[in-house]
C-alpha cells in the first residue's frame, strides 16, 4: 500500500504573504501531514505557520519513536513553547494527521482547517471548525460557510498561550482525503474546488483568502509515497527518509 499527495496553493489578497503552509514527512511507509492557516491578523503569522510546519515535520523524520496522538500533542506543546520567544502576537489553524499502511490515521486539529473524503458532488467534511458559530452544537458545513461568526475562532495554535487540540481517528479507504484550508472549503463553491484540485487557478476580481488543500490517494501498488502537484514545493515543506 502507498500514497499519493498533492498539493495545491493560491495566494489571495489579504495579506502580502501566502499564509497557508503545508509539511510532509515520510518516515519509510509512515506519513506525516500538516495544513496551517496563519492568521490574517497577526503581523508574521504566515512565518510562524511555516515554521511549525518545519520544525513538526524534522521532528517526525529524525525520530524513532511510535507515533500516537499523545506524542503528537507532546510534540505541539514544546513547539509552541520554542516559537512563543520570537513570536509574539501570532496564531494558526492546523490539521496534523499521521498514517500508516494499515490501521486509521491519528488526526490532531484546532483552528478552521478541515478533511474531507472525495466522492459525489462535493466533499463530505469529516470534522467540524473550532468558531463561535458552532460553538454550541455542530453546524452543516455549506451553513457554516455564509456565517460571519465562523471567523472567530475558540481554538487554534496562539503563541500567547498554548490551546489543547482535538483529537480524533479517521478510517482509510479508496477515496482521497482532502486538508483544506477555510479559503477553500468556505469561499469555493463545489465546482471550484473540483476545478482547484485539478490545476486550475481563477482568477478572483473580489477579495478573498488564501486557498490550499492538500489531496492524500491511497494506491493499491507498492511505488513508495509519491509528491504530484503543478506547484509541489509553494509553501509545502518536505522532507523523506
Amino acid at each position: 500500500m502507498a500514497f499519493e499527495i498533492a498539493w495545491h496553493c493560491q495566494q489571495g489578497t489579504r495579506t502580502a504573504d501566502n499564509r497557508d503552509h503545508a509539511g510532509i514527512g515520510v518516515r519509510g511507509d509512515k506519513l506525516l501531514a500538516i495544513v496551517l492557516d496563519g492568521s490574517t491578523r497577526g503581523p508574521t503569522s504566515g512565518q510562524f505557520a511555516q515554521e511549525i510546519a518545519r520544525r513538526f515535520v524534522d521532528w517526525f523524520v529524525a525520530g524513532v519513536e511510535e507515533i500516537t496522538g499523545d506524542a503528537l500533542a507532546k510534540q505541539l506543546r514544546e513547539t509552541h513553547h520554542t516559537l512563543a520567544i520570537d513570536f509574539k502576537s501570532d496564531s494558526a489553524s492546523y490539521v496534523i494527521l499521521y498514517a500508516e499502511t494499515t490501521g486509521p490515521m491519528v488526526v490532531l486539529h484546532a483552528g478552521d482547517c478541515l478533511i474531507g473524503r472525495t466522492g459525489g458532488e462535493q466533499p463530505t467534511w469529516l470534522l467540524q471548525p473550532h468558531t463561535l458559530a458552532n460553538a454550541l452544537a455542530a453546524v452543516p458545513i455549506e451553513v457554516l460557510a455564509k456565517e460571519p461568526t465562523r471567523h472567530i475562532l475558540t481554538r487554534s495554535f496562539r503563541s500567547k498561550r498554548f490551546m489543547a487540540p482535538e483529537h480524533a481517528f479517521i478510517d482509510l479507504d479508496d477515496r482521497s482525503l482532502l486538508v483544506a484550508t477555510d479559503g477553500f472549503w468556505a469561499e469555493m463553491d463545489a465546482g471550484g474546488q473540483t476545478a482547484f484540485v485539478n490545476g486550475d487557478r481563477p482568477f478572483a476580481r473580489e477579495e478573498h483568502d488564501d486557498r490550499g488543500v492538500l489531496l492524500i490517494s491511497r494506491k493499491k501498488s507498492d511505488g513508495g509515497i509519491t509528491i504530484a502537484g503543478p506547484q509541489p514545493t509553494a509553501n509545502l515543506y518536505l522532507r523523506m527518509t
